[in-house]
This record gives structure tokens, sequence and C-alpha cells, in this order.
């Protein structure tokens, strides 16, 4: 079993254009790591690229859709070409559809709206899984983190009935992965983010965020800097001992 890469980690990071996924990126890139962003937006891509002139040589941008397994293989080959085989993947890419900035109940979510939140939010990761943990049981060495939601421990209160669904299938897929990629010297962990205050967070209503903080026992929204740095601390070599875990980082919202 590899204890973990020489000098830099390569990183690929879906859903990277968001304000969580650049979140991830500055952080992977400032601690060294070579990070291939992906995203359905071409122009967020590019915005991305220009927020890090200094780390050009670092930073690899790819127009890839995660429900796809064309895209995937896609994906692979151009952090193999740009930087080498990938020993960390963040499956960050998810959907949450509003309608006049409200989710639908179950009961009125049309069967397309359901496939296309099912093949970002789960799909998605499984497939990246997939693609690129060959190449890291080559290695030896992998870290892999799935981006869930608190809303896989209590339902879909604001992201709604597939949102939520997809979360708690993704925390299966976690800890699933986890056992099977263990003894290859790859962890496959989840982190669970509570209300962050951006993204998904700016799709309701400024009352309803207010609101929601009041809640919350720390007294604040979360930020995309507090999720990326848990998934910073996942990816490191030096936390070869946790694996198949669920981390919430909720501000106190959820406690188990």
């Amino acid at each position: 079993m590899n204890n973990g890469p020489e000098g830099r980690q390569i990183a690929v990071v879906t859903g990277a254009a968001g304000g969580l996924g650049a979140a991830i990126v500055a952080s992977l890139l400032e601690r060294g790591d070579k990070v291939v962003a992906t995203d359905v937006n071409d122009d967020a891509l590019q915005e991305l690229r220009e927020k890090f002139p200094q780390s050009v040589d670092a930073l690899e941008t790819t127009v890839a859709d995660v429900a796809s397994e064309e895209s995937w293989n896609a994906i692979r080959e151009a952090a193999s070409s740009q930087f080498g085989a990938p020993t960390i993947l963040v499956n960050n890419a998810g959907i949450s559809p509003k309608h006049n900035g409200k989710k639908l109940e179950g009961i009125d979510i049309p069967k397309t709206e359901w496939d296309a939140v099912l093949g970002v939010n789960l799909t998605g990761p499984f497939l990246g899984i997939k693609t690129l943990a060959p190449g890291m049981i080559e290695q030896g060495y992998g870290r892999i983190i799935n981006i869930a939601s608190v809303a896989a421990r209590y339902g879909g209160r604001l992201g709604g009935l597939h949102y939520a669904s997809t979360k708690t299938g993704l925390l299966g897929v976690t800890r699933a992965f986890a056992q099977e990629l263990a003894e290859f010297g790859i962890t496959v962990n989840a982190v669970a983010p509570g209300r962050i205050a951006s993204g998904m967070a700016s799709m309701v209503g400024d009352n309803v965020n207010t609101d929601y903080a009041t809640t919350i026992p720390v007294g604040r929204l979360g930020t995309a800097e507090d999720v990326a740095h848990t998934v910073r601390f996942l990816s490191e070599p030096d936390s070869s001992f946790i694996t198949g875990a669920t981390v919430d980082v909720n501000g106190g919202s959820h406690m188990q």
C-alpha cells in the first residue's frame, strides 16, 4: 500500500465553476496541487481561470456533463495528458431545481426533472469513481470526496424530494466504494454541508436564509471556505484512517 504521492497531488473537481467548487479549487491550488476543474458552463470556467493567473500551469479546465460516461472518459484523458493520473476526485457537481424560488412537492416533480437531478447528483459521482478509481488502484493511493448534504439527514425541506433522495443515495455510494477500495489505499468519504451562503442558497429569498440562520447553533450560514477546508483535510495523505465517513459541516444544525 502506498503511503501517498510524492510532491503535488492531481485533483479532479466537478461543479468547479460555482461558489463551492471554486473555493475547493482555490484551496487545493493553494496547497500546491494540480487541478482539473470541470463544469457544464464554459464561460464560468473561463472566469474561474481568470481568478488564478498565478496557477496557470497547475489548473486545467474542461467542459463536461458528469451524467455522461463519455464526458468522464474525456476528463480522465485531459487529466492524464496534462498532469498525470488523478489521485483526488471531488464529486461536487449538484443541482436542486427551483420554481419561482421554491421546490416542487414530491408528487408534482416531473420525471424529466427527477432524471436530471438523479443524473447529476448520483449517477455523476458513480461514473466519476468508476472511471478514475482504476488509475488510483494502479498507484495504490487515492482520495475520493463526495459532496452530499444535510438534506440526506432530514429530507428535502428546501431542496426537494429528488435532491434529498440523491444525497442520501450518495452516502450509500460513499460507504460501498469505501469498502471496495480500502485495500488499495483509497479512501472514500462524504462531506455533508448544511446551509451554505453560496450557490443554491441564493436561489431562494433572502428572508429564507435569514430565518434559517437563526436555527443554526453557531448563528450563521456556512461559507464555501468552511466546506473547502474539510475537503482539503480529507484529501491529505495523512487522512488515511478515515474512510466511509460522512463529515457534517453545518454549524450544529444537525447533531447525531
